[in-house]
Protein backbone atom coordinates (compact mmCIF):
# COMPACT_ATOMS: atom_id res chain seq x y z
CA UNK A 1 0.00 0.00 0.00
CA UNK A 2 2.88 2.24 -0.40
CA UNK A 3 5.09 4.21 2.71
CA UNK A 4 3.53 6.55 5.07
CA UNK A 5 4.45 9.99 4.62
CA UNK A 6 4.80 13.08 6.69
CA UNK A 7 3.92 16.28 5.53
CA UNK A 8 5.95 19.62 6.50
CA UNK A 9 5.20 23.18 5.46
CA UNK A 10 7.73 25.63 4.98
CA UNK A 11 8.56 28.91 3.22
CA UNK A 12 11.38 28.86 1.33
CA UNK A 13 13.60 32.26 0.22
CA UNK A 14 13.56 35.02 2.47
CA UNK A 15 15.97 37.57 2.90
CA UNK A 16 17.32 39.60 6.61
CA UNK A 17 19.29 42.41 7.58
CA UNK A 18 22.67 40.12 5.86
CA UNK A 19 21.80 41.33 2.79
CA UNK A 20 18.16 43.52 1.22
CA UNK A 21 15.91 42.56 4.14
CA UNK A 22 14.09 44.14 6.38
CA UNK A 23 14.55 42.60 9.63
CA UNK A 24 17.16 40.93 11.48
CA UNK A 25 16.91 36.69 12.09
CA UNK A 26 15.90 36.80 15.83
CA UNK A 27 12.91 39.52 14.11
CA UNK A 28 12.65 36.94 11.07
CA UNK A 29 11.76 33.98 13.26
CA UNK A 30 9.39 36.10 15.24
CA UNK A 31 7.41 36.45 12.74
CA UNK A 32 7.13 32.64 12.06
CA UNK A 33 4.72 32.18 15.02
CA UNK A 34 1.65 31.65 14.22
CA UNK A 35 2.46 31.33 10.73
CA UNK A 36 1.84 27.87 10.58
CA UNK A 37 5.02 26.55 8.54
CA UNK A 38 7.40 24.35 10.31
CA UNK A 39 10.62 24.84 8.28
CA UNK A 40 12.11 28.39 6.93
CA UNK A 41 14.65 29.12 4.17
CA UNK A 42 16.88 31.58 4.93
CA UNK A 43 18.48 33.20 1.48
CA UNK A 44 20.20 36.09 1.98
CA UNK A 45 22.00 37.42 -1.64
CA UNK A 46 25.72 35.96 -1.66
CA UNK A 47 26.66 35.23 1.62
CA UNK A 48 25.96 32.97 4.72
CA UNK A 49 26.68 34.87 7.57
CA UNK A 50 23.66 33.71 9.48
CA UNK A 51 25.02 30.10 9.00
CA UNK A 52 28.66 31.54 10.36
CA UNK A 53 26.52 32.89 12.96
CA UNK A 54 24.82 29.82 14.63
CA UNK A 55 21.40 30.73 13.80
CA UNK A 56 21.11 27.27 11.59
CA UNK A 57 18.43 24.84 13.28
CA UNK A 58 15.25 24.78 15.18
CA UNK A 59 14.06 27.66 16.82
CA UNK A 60 11.50 26.74 18.95
CA UNK A 61 8.88 25.12 16.82
CA UNK A 62 10.23 26.20 13.60
CA UNK A 63 13.84 24.64 11.54
CA UNK A 64 15.91 27.72 9.74
CA UNK A 65 17.75 26.20 6.90
CA UNK A 66 20.58 28.66 5.46
CA UNK A 67 20.90 28.95 2.28
CA UNK A 68 22.74 31.51 -0.15
CA UNK A 69 21.15 32.99 -2.49
CA UNK A 70 23.97 33.24 -5.34
CA UNK A 71 23.07 35.96 -7.49
CA UNK A 72 25.60 37.26 -10.95
CA UNK A 73 25.29 38.67 -14.37
CA UNK A 74 23.49 34.89 -15.45
CA UNK A 75 20.47 35.46 -13.12
CA UNK A 76 19.76 34.23 -9.38
CA UNK A 77 19.62 30.83 -8.27
CA UNK A 78 19.39 29.92 -4.14
CA UNK A 79 22.25 27.30 -2.78
CA UNK A 80 20.71 24.96 -0.36
CA UNK A 81 23.18 22.60 1.72
CA UNK A 82 26.81 24.46 1.10
CA UNK A 83 28.83 25.42 3.90
CA UNK A 84 31.24 28.15 1.81
CA UNK A 85 29.69 31.08 -0.30
CA UNK A 86 30.76 30.63 -3.91
CA UNK A 87 32.26 33.15 -6.15
CA UNK A 88 28.66 34.26 -8.06
CA UNK A 89 31.42 36.49 -10.49
CA UNK A 90 32.36 33.28 -12.17
CA UNK A 91 30.35 31.74 -15.29
CA UNK A 92 27.10 30.02 -14.92
CA UNK A 93 28.76 26.74 -15.18
CA UNK A 94 31.32 27.32 -12.58
CA UNK A 95 28.38 28.89 -9.78
CA UNK A 96 26.80 25.78 -10.18
CA UNK A 97 29.52 22.97 -10.10
CA UNK A 98 30.77 25.20 -6.66
CA UNK A 99 27.28 24.55 -5.35
CA UNK A 100 27.55 20.71 -6.66
CA UNK A 101 31.33 20.28 -4.98
CA UNK A 102 30.32 20.77 -2.16
CA UNK A 103 27.25 18.78 -2.30
CA UNK A 104 24.49 21.50 -2.53
CA UNK A 105 21.68 21.58 -4.24
CA UNK A 106 20.66 24.23 -6.46
CA UNK A 107 16.98 26.14 -7.72
CA UNK A 108 16.98 28.38 -10.26
CA UNK A 109 15.31 31.50 -8.74
CA UNK A 110 12.43 33.47 -10.30
CA UNK A 111 13.51 31.82 -14.13
CA UNK A 112 11.83 34.25 -15.69
CA UNK A 113 11.23 37.29 -13.39
CA UNK A 114 10.70 39.90 -15.27
CA UNK A 115 8.76 43.19 -14.45
CA UNK A 116 8.10 47.04 -15.53
CA UNK A 117 7.09 49.89 -12.93
CA UNK A 118 7.50 51.97 -14.90
CA UNK A 119 8.96 52.62 -18.65
CA UNK A 120 11.58 50.25 -18.39
CA UNK A 121 11.78 45.91 -18.12
CA UNK A 122 13.97 44.70 -15.08
CA UNK A 123 15.15 41.49 -15.70
CA UNK A 124 16.10 39.18 -12.84
CA UNK A 125 15.52 35.94 -15.24
CA UNK A 126 18.13 32.86 -15.61
CA UNK A 127 20.33 33.73 -18.90
CA UNK A 128 22.28 30.30 -18.74
CA UNK A 129 20.08 27.30 -19.76
CA UNK A 130 22.19 25.90 -21.88
CA UNK A 131 23.91 23.79 -18.24
CA UNK A 132 21.91 21.56 -17.05
CA UNK A 133 23.64 21.41 -13.42
CA UNK A 134 20.91 22.16 -11.08
CA UNK A 135 18.16 20.91 -9.02
CA UNK A 136 14.91 22.38 -10.18
CA UNK A 137 13.59 25.76 -10.31
CA UNK A 138 11.72 28.37 -8.36
CA UNK A 139 8.44 27.51 -10.08
CA UNK A 140 6.39 30.20 -8.63
CA UNK A 141 7.69 33.32 -6.68
CA UNK A 142 4.93 35.28 -4.78
CA UNK A 143 7.13 38.58 -5.35
CA UNK A 144 7.83 37.88 -8.86
CA UNK A 145 4.10 37.02 -9.48
CA UNK A 146 2.63 40.66 -7.77
CA UNK A 147 5.47 42.60 -9.20
CA UNK A 148 4.73 41.22 -12.63
CA UNK A 149 1.45 43.26 -12.84
CA UNK A 150 2.36 46.30 -10.78
CA UNK A 151 2.82 49.69 -11.66
CA UNK A 152 3.75 52.87 -9.74
CA UNK A 153 0.03 53.97 -11.19
CA UNK A 154 -1.41 51.21 -9.27
CA UNK A 155 0.65 51.27 -6.42
CA UNK A 156 -2.56 51.65 -3.99
CA UNK A 157 -4.33 48.55 -5.37
CA UNK A 158 -1.58 46.81 -5.27
CA UNK A 159 -0.15 47.47 -2.00
CA UNK A 160 -4.00 47.61 -0.06
CA UNK A 161 -4.71 43.91 -2.12
CA UNK A 162 -1.75 42.01 -2.38
CA UNK A 163 -3.15 38.90 -3.21
CA UNK A 164 -5.94 39.99 -5.58
CA UNK A 165 -2.62 40.45 -7.96
CA UNK A 166 -1.60 36.77 -7.87
CA UNK A 167 -2.14 35.71 -11.14
CA UNK A 168 0.08 31.84 -10.88
CA UNK A 169 3.55 31.20 -12.28
CA UNK A 170 4.72 33.06 -15.57
CA UNK A 171 3.53 30.46 -18.26
CA UNK A 172 7.04 30.94 -20.03
CA UNK A 173 8.22 29.48 -16.57
CA UNK A 174 6.02 26.29 -16.94
CA UNK A 175 6.55 25.35 -20.50
CA UNK A 176 10.48 25.69 -20.02
CA UNK A 177 10.04 23.32 -16.75
CA UNK A 178 7.93 20.72 -18.48
CA UNK A 179 9.95 21.02 -21.58
CA UNK A 180 12.96 20.32 -19.00
CA UNK A 181 10.81 17.53 -17.71
CA UNK A 182 10.72 15.55 -20.28
CA UNK A 183 15.20 14.67 -19.92
CA UNK A 184 15.47 14.18 -16.21
CA UNK A 185 13.83 15.13 -12.82
CA UNK A 186 13.70 18.76 -12.17
CA UNK A 187 12.09 19.91 -8.80
CA UNK A 188 9.58 22.78 -8.55
CA UNK A 189 9.63 24.77 -5.92
CA UNK A 190 7.14 27.61 -4.09
CA UNK A 191 8.47 30.84 -3.19
CA UNK A 192 8.24 33.55 -1.18
CA UNK A 193 11.35 35.94 -1.87
CA UNK A 194 10.30 38.20 1.75
CA UNK A 195 12.27 41.26 2.44
CA UNK A 196 10.06 42.75 4.43
CA UNK A 197 11.71 47.12 3.39
CA UNK A 198 10.53 49.71 4.74
CA UNK A 199 9.10 52.27 2.82
CA UNK A 200 10.93 55.75 2.66
CA UNK A 201 8.86 58.15 2.98
CA UNK A 202 5.96 56.07 4.97
CA UNK A 203 7.06 54.17 7.90
CA UNK A 204 5.21 50.88 6.84
CA UNK A 205 6.78 47.65 6.61
CA UNK A 206 5.57 46.51 2.82
CA UNK A 207 5.15 43.08 2.93
CA UNK A 208 5.85 41.71 6.27
CA UNK A 209 7.46 38.74 6.88
CA UNK A 210 4.69 36.85 8.44
CA UNK A 211 2.19 37.74 5.89
CA UNK A 212 4.51 36.03 3.46
CA UNK A 213 4.93 33.06 5.21
CA UNK A 214 1.42 32.66 4.95
CA UNK A 215 1.03 32.40 1.26
CA UNK A 216 2.89 30.43 -1.37
CA UNK A 217 4.51 27.30 0.37
CA UNK A 218 6.01 24.23 -0.88
CA UNK A 219 4.70 21.07 1.19
CA UNK A 220 7.38 18.19 1.32
CA UNK A 221 6.42 14.84 1.87
CA UNK A 222 9.15 13.01 4.51
CA UNK A 223 9.52 9.50 4.70
CA UNK A 224 9.90 9.90 8.22
CA UNK A 225 8.84 12.31 11.22
CA UNK A 226 10.99 15.28 11.87
CA UNK A 227 13.74 14.20 15.17
CA UNK A 228 14.04 17.52 16.64
CA UNK A 229 17.60 17.32 15.93
CA UNK A 230 18.20 19.95 13.50
CA UNK A 231 21.49 18.27 11.74
CA UNK A 232 19.31 14.82 11.06
CA UNK A 233 15.88 16.90 10.01
CA UNK A 234 17.68 19.44 7.95
CA UNK A 235 19.01 17.07 5.93
CA UNK A 236 15.61 14.95 5.82
CA UNK A 237 14.37 17.85 4.17
CA UNK A 238 16.70 19.11 2.03
CA UNK A 239 17.13 15.72 0.41
CA UNK A 240 12.81 15.54 0.86
CA UNK A 241 13.00 18.79 -1.49
CA UNK A 242 15.43 17.58 -4.19
CA UNK A 243 13.82 14.09 -4.75
CA UNK A 244 10.80 16.01 -5.98
CA UNK A 245 8.47 14.68 -2.76
CA UNK A 246 6.63 18.33 -2.81
CA UNK A 247 3.72 20.60 -4.47
CA UNK A 248 3.48 24.00 -4.20
CA UNK A 249 0.37 25.53 -2.45
CA UNK A 250 -1.12 29.13 -2.65
CA UNK A 251 -2.02 28.74 1.22
CA UNK A 252 -3.45 32.22 1.63
CA UNK A 253 -6.00 31.21 -1.28
CA UNK A 254 -6.79 28.19 0.69
CA UNK A 255 -5.12 25.44 2.75
CA UNK A 256 -3.60 22.55 0.85
CA UNK A 257 -2.60 20.20 3.65
CA UNK A 258 -3.71 16.90 2.78
CA UNK A 259 -3.24 16.84 -1.20
CA UNK A 260 -1.45 14.40 -2.93
CA UNK A 261 -0.83 12.88 -6.15
CA UNK A 262 -0.05 8.90 -6.51
CA UNK A 263 -0.53 5.91 -8.07
CA UNK A 264 -3.44 3.71 -6.80
CA UNK A 265 -1.29 1.21 -4.85
CA UNK A 266 0.44 4.15 -3.16
CA UNK A 267 4.00 2.89 -4.50
CA UNK A 268 4.58 6.47 -5.96
CA UNK A 269 4.12 9.65 -5.59
CA UNK A 270 5.51 12.87 -6.88
CA UNK A 271 8.61 13.33 -7.81
CA UNK A 272 9.23 9.63 -8.58
CA UNK A 273 10.83 7.82 -11.30
CA UNK A 274 9.80 4.31 -12.79
CA UNK A 275 9.89 2.22 -16.05
CA UNK A 276 6.31 2.70 -17.73
CA UNK A 277 5.35 -0.90 -16.95
CA UNK A 278 1.47 -0.73 -18.20
CA UNK A 279 -2.03 0.52 -17.20
CA UNK A 280 -0.91 2.64 -14.35
CA UNK A 281 -4.37 4.28 -12.19
CA UNK A 282 -3.14 7.85 -11.05
CA UNK A 283 -4.86 9.07 -7.78
CA UNK A 284 -5.51 12.97 -7.24
CA UNK A 285 -6.42 14.14 -3.99
CA UNK A 286 -7.62 17.43 -2.43
CA UNK A 287 -8.67 18.74 1.12
CA UNK A 288 -11.37 20.47 -0.48
CA UNK A 289 -13.09 20.72 -4.10
CA UNK A 290 -11.27 22.38 -6.72
CA UNK A 291 -10.99 22.82 -10.65
CA UNK A 292 -8.11 19.88 -11.20
CA UNK A 293 -6.21 19.56 -14.16
CA UNK A 294 -4.25 16.02 -14.81
CA UNK A 295 -1.48 17.17 -17.39
CA UNK A 296 0.89 15.18 -19.23
CA UNK A 297 4.17 16.36 -21.13
CA UNK A 298 3.13 19.52 -20.32
CA UNK A 299 -0.50 19.23 -21.99
CA UNK A 300 -3.85 19.10 -20.06
CA UNK A 301 -5.40 15.26 -20.77
CA UNK A 302 -8.16 15.19 -18.01
CA UNK A 303 -10.20 17.71 -15.80
CA UNK A 304 -13.05 17.94 -13.31
CA UNK A 305 -13.85 20.36 -10.66
CA UNK A 306 -13.68 17.72 -7.67
CA UNK A 307 -11.86 16.45 -4.72
CA UNK A 308 -10.49 13.57 -5.88
CA UNK A 309 -9.35 12.92 -9.80
CA UNK A 310 -8.37 9.33 -10.94
CA UNK A 311 -6.63 8.36 -14.45
CA UNK A 312 -5.63 5.23 -15.93
CA UNK A 313 -2.12 6.19 -17.68
CA UNK A 314 -1.81 4.04 -20.31
CA UNK A 315 1.28 5.50 -22.24
CA UNK A 316 4.80 6.44 -20.52
CA UNK A 317 4.63 10.19 -19.53
CA UNK A 318 5.67 13.01 -17.34
CA UNK A 319 2.78 13.39 -15.27
CA UNK A 320 1.49 16.11 -12.81
CA UNK A 321 -1.71 17.76 -11.13
CA UNK A 322 -2.51 21.46 -10.63
CA UNK A 323 -5.66 22.83 -9.49
CA UNK A 324 -7.52 26.18 -9.41
CA UNK A 325 -10.48 27.78 -7.24
CA UNK A 326 -12.59 29.70 -8.78
CA UNK A 327 -10.27 30.04 -11.43
CA UNK A 328 -7.23 31.28 -9.23
CA UNK A 329 -4.20 29.05 -9.44
CA UNK A 330 -3.66 27.08 -5.91
CA UNK A 331 -1.73 24.18 -6.24
CA UNK A 332 1.27 22.20 -8.34
CA UNK A 333 2.76 19.32 -7.65
CA UNK A 334 5.72 17.81 -8.79
CA UNK A 335 5.58 15.22 -11.63
CA UNK A 336 5.59 11.40 -11.37
CA UNK A 337 7.75 10.61 -14.23
CA UNK A 338 6.73 7.11 -16.21
CA UNK A 339 9.64 6.66 -18.48
CA UNK A 340 9.80 4.53 -21.46
CA UNK A 341 13.42 3.40 -20.19
CA UNK A 342 15.55 5.11 -18.09
CA UNK A 343 17.40 8.15 -18.51
CA UNK A 344 20.58 10.17 -16.95
CA UNK A 345 20.02 13.00 -14.54
CA UNK A 346 21.13 15.65 -12.96
CA UNK A 347 20.44 15.67 -8.52
CA UNK A 348 22.72 18.28 -7.60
Amino acid sequence: MGIELFEFVGAIHAHSTHSDGGGTVQEILAETVGAGIDYLVLTDHNTLCSLDAGDEGWQDKVLLIVGDEVSSRHGHCLALGIETHVDHRQSADGVLAGIRKQGGHTYIAHPHGRYRPLLKEIDHGWKAWDTEDFTGIELWSYMFDWASSFRFTSLISHYRNPDDQIKGPTPETIVKWDELCQKRRVVALGSVDAHARKTPLIPIVVFPYRQLFQAIRTHILCSRPLSGDSVIDKALVLSTLAAGRCYICFDGLADGAGARFQTADGTLSMGDEAIFQGKTELQCKLPEPAEVSLVRNGRTIKTATTTELTHQADTPGVYRMEARIDGRPWLYTNPIYLRSESVDRTDS
